[in-house]
C-alpha cells in the first residue's frame, strides 16, 4: 500500500465525530419490529421497550443520522441518543397539530427512515424532506408524545445507562 494511501486511512480513521443537531421533522409509528439496528427478534416484537423502563423512546431516523452512508443495516446511527425539543408547530398547515412548545423527550436511534419510499419524511444524505428539513425522527409510540408531526429541535447527547443496557441486547451492538 502506497504511503500516501495509508496517511489518508489513518486521517479518516482519527477524524473525529461532530455531534449532528439543528431542527427536525417528526411523525410516530408503532410496530415493535427488530428494524435496522437489530433490536429485538426476528419473529417480531422488542424484548424491552424503550420509553416505558428507562424513559427513553426508540426511533427510525432519516439517513444522514442513521449513517451518512445510507447504509440499511448497523449504520453508524445506532444506539445514538438525541435530545429532541418540540417547537410547536407542524410542518405545514395539513400535516399536524404542532404540539407543546418547550417539551422534551430522549431517543435513541434503532432504525432507519429510508427516503426510498419515505421522500414525503425522510430526506436523502445532503437532501431535504419535502417541508424543508435535512432531518426526521419517526418515534416508535404507541400514542402521540409531545404532539401530532412536531418539528424539533434536536442535539445528540450522551444515553442513559438504562437505554445503553437494553442496546446491548441489539444486533448492531457488537
Amino acid at each position: 500500500m502506497k504511503s500516501s494511501t495509508l496517511l489518508a486511512l489513518l486521517a479518516t480513521a482519527i477524524t473525529p465525530i461532530v455531534a449532528i443537531s439543528g431542527q427536525a421533522t417528526t411523525t410516530r409509528y408503532y410496530d415493535g419490529l427488530e428494524g435496522a439496528c437489530g433490536c429485538g427478534t426476528s419473529s417480531g416484537a422488542f424484548s424491552w421497550q424503550l420509553g416505558v423502563a428507562s424513559g427513553v423512546y426508540t426511533a427510525a431516523a432519516s439517513q444522514a443520522i442513521y449513517s451518512s452512508s445510507g447504509a440499511t443495516w448497523c449504520g453508524a446511527g445506532c444506539g445514538t441518543c438525541y435530545n429532541l425539543t418540540s417547537t410547536g408547530s407542524s410542518p405545514c398547515q395539513d400535516c399536524g397539530t404542532g404540539g407543546d412548545a418547550g417539551q422534551s423527550i430522549i431517543v435513541m436511534v434503532t432504525n432507519l427512515c429510508p427516503n426510498n419510499g419515505n421522500a414525503q419524511w425522510c430526506p436523502a444524505v445532503g437532501g431535504t424532506n419535502e417541508y424543508g428539513y435535512s432531518y426526521h425522527f419517526d418515534i416508535n409510540a404507541e400514542s402521540e408524545v409531545f404532539g401530532d408531526n412536531v418539528v424539533v429541535n434536536f442535539e445528540e447527547v450522551a444515553c442513559p445507562s438504562a437505554a445503553v443496557s437494553d442496546y446491548s441486547q441489539c444486533v448492531c451492538a457488537a
